[in-house]
């Protein structure tokens, strides 16, 4: 398993994600100035070059995407949900985007737990914050959750502007050691609870022609040892949320992916490190006997030293990923898909691809 990324690689996702919505003009602009050129030259009406109509082209095509790019909705009269406020992802965009004058409804999966925490959010943000008991797994969290925010809507607001998924919980063991009970806990927080929340407010969301943003993970991309179940939950919603979008284009609701990277050191999404480590022990010991004489104590205390590694490592720099949400929520037009990863890992995400399987495991795994 690699070492965990400490994220002191410069954050260069902007630059990706700009070069990506250039791409198709920069194509497009080449195409016409080549077709262009042809029938001008053809008919005898000018004797322009193809490359003076590229430039020409490039510069219109580039103008447009950069002003199309940055365009941003007004937020005013715009309300969004975000759960997993207990987290420092959810809790800082929050606070966020209540900054930029959105009204946010912040979920916590137990309030009661965090109070201290919700009564700290409710003091740094306006007035238009609220704090809810939101846990996805639970039906009467959500059904009470969605009477309270249509009730509480900002005046004149059609609906809800924007659901975004930042509740996640994360298992970490070998495949065979994962009893049923914690993969069932993973799926329905990371998959079954996201889908039903989802389906719940997609009706107050369609009114308003918003955006659902949820946050997957590069793992679902390149999957590794001791991750399986959260790699495979990632992977599920990935493609749950791509049928999502092309299933709401005909609305004008958006649905916006965010790829994160390895942010489950420093208690960036886990609450409680020691309980990561205490939930690896319980799997282990509840293997049968003959299971862990087969894997051996000295794999086992090879993992859980790799496992302290993620827990104990330094706190992950979210600014990307809080970026890459509020970019989901308030762009005009935003892209289908944003990876605030580092460099190392965007390049191993690409060789991934697009390299044979066989070479891409000799060169990653260990």
């Amino acid at each position: 398993m690699p070492p965990p990324n400490t994220n002191k690689d410069t954050d260069d996702s902007q630059t990706w994600e700009l070069a990506e919505r250039c791409l198709l003009p920069i194509a497009f602009s080449h195409a016409v100035a080549v077709i262009l050129a042809t029938i001008l030259n053809t008919f005898g009406i000018s004797q322009t070059s193809s490359f003076v109509l590229f430039l020409m082209l490039l510069a219109i095509s580039l103008g447009s995407t950069l002003f199309y790019h940055n365009l941003k909705v007004t937020a005013a009269g715009k309300a969004v949900l975000i759960t997993g406020c207990d987290s420092r992802v959810g809790y800082a965009l929050a606070k966020q985007l209540d900054d930029l004058g959105y009204t946010v409804f912040a979920g916590f999966t137990n309030k009661i737990e965090n109070e201290e925490l919700a009564q700290k959010l409710k003091k740094e943000a306006s007035g238009r914050l609220h704090t809810l008991q939101l846990d996805a797994t639970n039906e009467r969290d959500i059904h009470s959750t969605f009477l309270y925010v249509n009730e509480n809507l900002p005046d004149g607001a059609p609906g809800l502007w924007a659901l975004v998924h930042a509740a996640a919980w994360v298992a970490l063991g070998e495949c065979e050691w994962v009893p049923p009970s914690v993969v069932k806990r993973s799926i329905d927080i990371n998959f079954i609870g996201v889908t039903r929340l989802t389906q719940i407010f997609l009706p107050l969301v369609r009114r308003s022609k918003g955006r659902v943003v949820l946050v997957g993970s590069l793992l679902a991309r390149i999957p590794s040892p001791v991750r399986g179940i959260y790699c495979a939950v990632k992977a599920a919603i990935e493609a749950w949320g791509t049928c999502l979008r092309l299933e709401m284009r005909r609305w004008g609701v958006d649905v916006v992916i965010v790829e994160t990277g390895e942010y489950i050191s420093g208690n960036a999404w886990l609450k409680d490190n020691a309980a990561l480590l205490e939930q690896a022990r319980d799997m282990w010991t509840q293997l049968d006997p003959q299971t862990r004489k087969e894997y051996g104590q000295e794999l086992f205390q090879k993992e859980m030293l790799a496992l302290e590694k993620y827990t104990q490592g330094p706190e992950a720099d979210l600014t990307p990923v809080t970026r890459a949400l509020t970019d989901g929520v308030i762009k005009t037009f935003p892209l289908r898909r944003y990876t605030p990863v580092s460099r190392s890992e965007r390049i191993q995400a690409l060789l991934s691809d697009h390299l044979p399987k066989a070479v891409y495991d000799i060169i990653y795994t260990n």
